[in-house]
C-alpha cells in the first residue's frame, strides 16, 4: 500500500533541510541577501582570464570586459542545496568568450532556457529566465532557445560588442536540486538593442 503521508514526508524533509529551503526561496525569489561576497577586488579581469573557481554560498562580483582573452570560470561541486551567483560588475563587452564549466563528474540539468530580448534600456535589468524541463517551442521577443541536453557541462557565451545582455549587474545563478546537478538561471542587463549574446550554448567538453 502505498504511504498516504508521502507527499507530506517530502515536505517535512525539504523544510527540515535549512539550507536547501532557503536557498531555493532565494533562487525562485532573485534575492541573493544571505550570501556572502566574494568582491571584484578579488575577481578581477586577469583573474578570470587566469581561471577561477566559484564558492558555494557566495555571490561573485567580476570584472572581466571580455576584452583581452576569454575567461575560464568553474562551478563548486554540485551537492544537494548548494547555491553560487556570479555577476558582471562591469560591462562585458569586449567580443571575447565567458566559459563557465561544472566541476569533474557534475553536469547541468537538462531542459531549455527561453532567453527573451526586452529592448527596454541601456542597464535595464532584465526578468530572470529559468531552466524548464519541458522545451520551450516560440523564442520571446526576437530571443533564443537554448538546449541543455543531460550531460551538458559547460555554458559559452562571447561578451559582445555594442548590443549586449551582459552589461553591469547581469547575473547567472547555479541551484543545485539533486546532487551533481547544477539548475541554471540568468538575467541580463541590457546594452544598446539588448540582443542576446553572440554563441550562447551549453555543451559537453
Amino acid at each position: 500500500m502505498a504511504n498516504p503521508l508521502y507527499g507530506q514526508n517530502k515536505f517535512d524533509d525539504n523544510l527540515g533541510d535549512g539550507k536547501y529551503f532557503e536557498n531555493k526561496l532565494a533562487y525562485y525569489s532573485w534575492n541573493w541577501q544571505h550570501l556572502n561576497l566574494r568582491a571584484a577586488a578579488d575577481v578581477t579581469d586577469a583573474k578570470a582570464r587566469a581561471g577561477i573557481t566559484l564558492v558555494d554560498g557566495d555571490i561573485c562580483e567580476c570584472l572581466v570586459d571580455g576584452g583581452t582573452g576569454a575567461s575560464a570560470i568553474t562551478l563548486p561541486s554540485a551537492s544537494y542545496g548548494a547555491l553560487t551567483v556570479f555577476r558582471h560588475s562591469v560591462a562585458a563587452d569586449g567580443g571575447q568568450n565567458m566559459v563557465i564549466s561544472c566541476a569533474s563528474g557534475d553536469t547541468f540539468k537538462a531542459g531549455t532556457m527561453n532567453v527573451q530580448v526586452e529592448a527596454q534600456e541601456v542597464l535595464h535589468l532584465m526578468t530572470p529566465v529559468y531552466t524548464m524541463e519541458w522545451t520551450s517551442t516560440v523564442a520571446i521577443g526576437a530571443g533564443s532557445i537554448e538546449a541543455i541536453a543531460a550531460a551538458n557541462n559547460t555554458l559559452t557565451y562571447a561578451q559582445t560588442a555594442t548590443n549586449n545582455q551582459t552589461n553591469i549587474g547581469a547575473e547567472w545563478a547555479f541551484f543545485c536540486e539533486k546532487d551533481n546537478k547544477w539548475s541554471v538561471a540568468f538575467r541580463g542587463a541590457e546594452t544598446g538593442s539588448g540582443a542576446v549574446n553572440a554563441s550562447l550554448a551549453f555543451s559537453t567538453v
